[in-house]
């Protein structure tokens, strides 16, 4: 080997001794890196943690909140609490009462089996474990939730007339709406709790259309054959209708 030839050798050699030390060099800090992450990353939860420990209702209303059903329904989640959630769909603070645990789960997998037409997502996703959780905290929105012995306050708004809302008062009870609905100390549990009707965000329009066809606001298509608790009132003239329409809307 010529010298020239056994320079360039050597060279060589030297450069893989250089690359080969710092890539141990990289390893062994990768391998530290992972080590220090793994450490500091939290274990995950043991059946023994607290979120191991919660209870059906505890564990039903993270699931609950979770699957967004307060994007749609408004609830009490707390006895005596503040409603929360938006009225897109029925008001769930006393559901407990009108629905049981069989329908309520039937209704999470498949709400278009019950309500045909229904804008309900299907939750048939969730773990049994979840759903059962899910079906025990709901059926717990009872009397409890709704406050008692709440004074009733109108306040009217100035598109509708004092007479109107005499009316509409006077309606509301001979047309059996408070066997049904509570106002302030008065009423029955069967539907959601009206005494502040007002400041549940529904339009004139849609008070007026819930009365004529109470399920249309809530599924797609037609009603007809569909089993819902509350009746039509579509018989009632449209002075009437208007006239209720305008007391409810002035419960606040």
């Amino acid at each position: 080997m010529t010298r020239e030839r056994w320079g360039n050798f050597v060279l060589a050699l030297c450069v893989l001794m250089v690359l080969g030390s710092l890539a141990a060099k990289g390893l062994a800090l990768l391998e530290s890196f992972s080590y220090s992450e793994s450490a500091s990353a939290p274990a995950p939860h043991k059946p023994d943690s607290p979120l191991g420990k919660l209870t059906p209702l505890e564990r039903g209303k993270l699931v609950f909140q979770g699957a967004g059903c307060l994007s749609c329904h408004m609830a009490r989640l707390e006895p005596g609490g503040p409603l929360v959630g938006f009225p897109v769909g029925p008001s769930l603070s006393n559901v407990g009462m009108r629905r049981d645990e069989r329908w309520l789960r039937e209704h999470y997998i498949d709400p278009h089996k019950l309500v045909p037409g229904s804008m309900m997502n299907s939750f048939a996703y969730l773990a049994p474990e979840e759903l059962d959780a899910l079906v025990a905290y709901v059926k717990s929105f009872n009397l409890q939730y709704e406050p008692k012995n709440e004074t009733v306050n109108l306040v009217i708004p100035e598109r509708f007339t004092p007479q109107q809302v005499e009316r509409g008062k006077a309606l509301f009870s001979s047309q059996g709406c408070i066997g049904c609905h509570i106002v302030g100390s008065a009423g029955g549990p069967l539907g959601p709790n009206l005494t502040r009707a007002g400041k549940h965000g529904r339009t004139d329009e849609w008070q007026l259309q819930h009365l004529k066809d109470p399920l249309s606001v809530y599924v797609l298509g037609p009603t007809d054959g569909i089993p819902w608790p509350m009746p039509r009132f579509d018989k009632l003239s449209e002075e009437d209708l208007q006239a209720l329409v305008a007391y409810l809307q002035s419960l606040q």
